[in-house]
C-alpha cells in the first residue's frame, strides 16, 4: 500500500514539472512584450508633425518669440520627417549634386542634404517634380528657407516609389534613361548639320524638342547634352515679345517661337542703335551663338547677336536709308524710304516722348527662393522720379510687381518701434530714405540691433510703389546680414 502511494505522488510530481515549464516558457515570451532591444541596426524616429505644423510653429507668421522657438526646436531637432513637396532646384553646380529644393508654400521651404550613395535617386528626380521624402531635422531658419534635413531619401517621385523606378531603369524602360534622348537626337531631321559657311542649320522647333519643356529627357541629360550644341551658329527667325525691362536694361530681347517668351537675345554695346529699330511685334531674322540653356518656355539665351532682317527688309538697307534721311533732312520725296524709316521718332529728346514701359512688355523672373529678378536701380528706373510715365501709367505697371518679394543690400537711414506704426527701418539704396521696410514684432531684437550706417541685406515684400516724396513700402521684412560702420578711432 505504502509502495502503491509513492509511486501515484511520484507520477504527480512529474506532471507539476513538466506543467511548471511549460508555463514557464509562455510566460517568458509574454514577459518582454513591448520592449525594444537593441539588434544591432538604429530605428529612426519619426514625428507625426505635417510641414504646416512646423510652419505654423517656427515660420514668419509664428507667434512665439526667438527663445521660445528654440526651445521648441530642441523637441524637433535630430528627428526624422516624412513630408510631400515639389523640387524647386537640384544643386548649385554639377559637383554639387548632394543638396535638393523643396518647396511646400511659397519658395524653396526645406532644403534636402543627402549622403553618398544616394546619387542615383538624386539623378531621378527633376525640377517640379512632385516628391514624398525623409530626412533628419538638423538646422532651423529664420526666413522662407525653413528647414535643413540631413540623411535624405527620396521614397516617391510623381506618385511612383523610387523602387519601382529603378526596377524599370534596370530593364531599360525608364523614362529618363540615357537611351531616350538617343532615340530622339539620331533623327535625320535633328542632326548638327552645318552649312558651307559654318552656320548650324538646325531649326528652332528642332532644339525645342530636344531640350524644351515638353521633352521626356531629365534637366541633367539635357545639360549634358547641351555642351555639344553650346557655341555653335543659328540663324532663325521670331516675333519680338519685349525689349529691356527699364530704360538701363536695353541690352536683353525676348523672342517668340510658339508661345510667350522662348528665346532671350542679349546683345553687346556696339548693337544699341540696331536694338532702337526694333520694336514689340517685329518679326525679324537674327542670328547668333547658342550660350545658356534654360530648358523650359524660355528654352535658351543667344549671345553674339546679329539682326539681319527686320520685316522683309535687310537691316542694312534700313541703316543706308536712316543715314540718307538724316543727310537730306526735309526734301527728300521718295515714299518708299518714308515708309520703313522711324529712327526719328526713336531718337527725339526724351522730354518731349516718355517712355512708355507696358505690362505685356515685362517679364518678371523668380529665383530659386521665391524672389525676383530686379535690382533696386531697374526698379527705380521703371517707377522713380525720373521716369516720365504719367501715375495710372506706373499704377499699371505696378501690379507686374506688387506683393513680390525681392532681396537688396542698402544702408539703415532710421528704426524704430511706434504703437500704431510697429517695427519699421528707413533704408537708403540710392539717395535719403527710399524704401521702408516694415517688420513682424519677432524681429524687434534683430531690427534695434543695428545702428544708422550699417550696410544691410534684406528682404521684403513690395507693396507700395514710391510716390515723389514717399519712399517705397516692404512688408514682411527680414534681415540676412548686417555689416556694422567701422568705428572712428582718434
Amino acid at each position: 500500500m505504502l509502495k502503491r502511494t509513492l509511486s501515484i505522488s511520484g507520477i504527480l510530481s512529474s506532471i507539476l514539472f513538466i506543467s511548471t515549464i511549460i508555463f514557464a516558457k509562455e510566460e517568458s515570451s509574454s514577459l518582454f512584450e513591448g520592449f525594444n532591444f537593441p539588434t544591432g541596426t538604429v530605428v529612426e524616429k519619426f514625428v507625426t508633425e505635417s510641414f504646416n505644423d512646423l510652419f505654423d510653429t517656427f515660420g514668419n507668421y509664428s507667434k512665439l518669440t526667438e527663445s521660445q522657438k528654440k526651445d521648441s526646436w530642441n523637441e524637433y531637432k535630430e528627428k526624422y520627417v516624412r513630408w510631400t513637396g515639389i523640387v524647386t532646384y537640384k544643386g548649385v553646380t554639377n559637383d554639387d549634386w548632394s543638396r535638393v529644393g523643396i518647396r511646400h508654400n511659397v519658395g524653396t521651404n526645406v532644403e534636402l542634404i543627402f549622403s553618398d550613395g544616394k546619387e542615383s535617386i538624386v539623378n531621378m528626380t527633376n525640377k517640379g517634380d512632385h516628391v514624398t521624402y525623409t530626412g533628419k531635422l538638423s538646422v532651423l531658419f529664420n526666413r522662407n528657407l525653413l528647414f535643413k534635413l540631413e540623411n535624405a531619401n527620396i521614397e516617391i517621385i510623381n506618385d511612383i516609389t523610387t523602387d519601382e523606378l529603378v526596377s524599370k531603369m534596370k530593364e531599360g524602360i525608364a523614362i529618363s534613361s540615357s537611351s531616350s534622348y538617343t532615340s530622339e537626337t539620331s533623327d535625320a531631321d535633328l542632326d548638327l548639320k552645318e552649312s558651307p559657311e559654318g552656320k548650324n542649320i538646325l531649326t528652332f522647333e528642332g532644339l525645342n524638342k530636344i531640350f524644351g519643356k515638353n521633352s521626356s529627357i531629365s534637366q541633367s541629360e539635357k545639360e549634358e547634352l547641351w555642351n555639344y550644341y553650346s557655341g555653335k551658329t543659328i540663324e532663325w527667325r521670331g516675333i519680338v515679345s519685349y525689349k529691356g525691362l527699364g530704360r538701363n536694361d536695353w541690352s536683353r530681347v525676348g523672342i517668340k517661337h510658339d508661345v510667350g517668351t522662348n528665346v532671350e537675345l542679349r546683345f553687346d554695346k556696339d548693337n544699341k542703335n540696331t536694338i532702337k529699330m526694333i520694336k514689340k511685334e517685329d518679326n525679324i531674322t537674327y542670328t547668333g551663338k547658342l550660350a545658356k540653356l534654360f530648358g523650359r518656355n524660355l528654352l535658351c539665351s543667344i549671345g553674339n547677336v546679329n539682326i539681319k532682317k527686320i520685316g522683309d527688309k535687310e537691316v542694312t538697307e534700313i541703316e543706308k536709308a536712316a543715314s540718307g534721311f538724316s543727310q537730306s533732312g526735309s526734301d527728300t520725296d521718295d515714299t518708299t524710304e518714308t515708309e520703313v524709316i522711324k529712327a526719328p521718332e526713336i531718337s527725339m529728346p526724351e522730354a518731349m516722348t516718355p517712355e512708355v514701359i507696358k505690362r505685356e512688355d515685362v517679364e518678371v523672373k523668380e529665383t530659386i527662393d521665391g524672389l525676383i529678378e530686379i535690382s533696386f536701380e531697374e526698379l527705380d528706373a521703371l517707377f522713380g522720379k525720373k521716369n516720365r510715365m504719367t501715375e495710372s501709367q506706373k499704377d499699371k505697371l505696378w501690379r507686374e510687381y506688387q506683393n513680390k518679394y525681392i532681396r537688396w543690400d542698402g544702408e539703415v537711414m532710421s528704426r524704430g518701434k511706434g504703437r500704431v506704426s510697429g517695427l519699421r527701418m528707413g533704408i537708403k539704396n540710392s539717395e535719403g530714405t527710399d524704401v521702408e521696410l516694415v517688420f513682424a514684432d519677432d524681429k524687434e531684437d534683430l531690427v534695434l540691433g543695428t545702428t544708422n550706417g550699417n550696410k544691410v541685406t534684406y528682404t521684403g515684400k513690395l507693396v507700395t510703389r514710391r510716390g515723389y516724396i514717399l519712399p517705397y513700402k516692404l512688408e514682411d521684412g527680414n534681415i540676412e546680414d548686417v555689416i556694422k560702420k567701422p568705428e572712428v578711432t582718434e
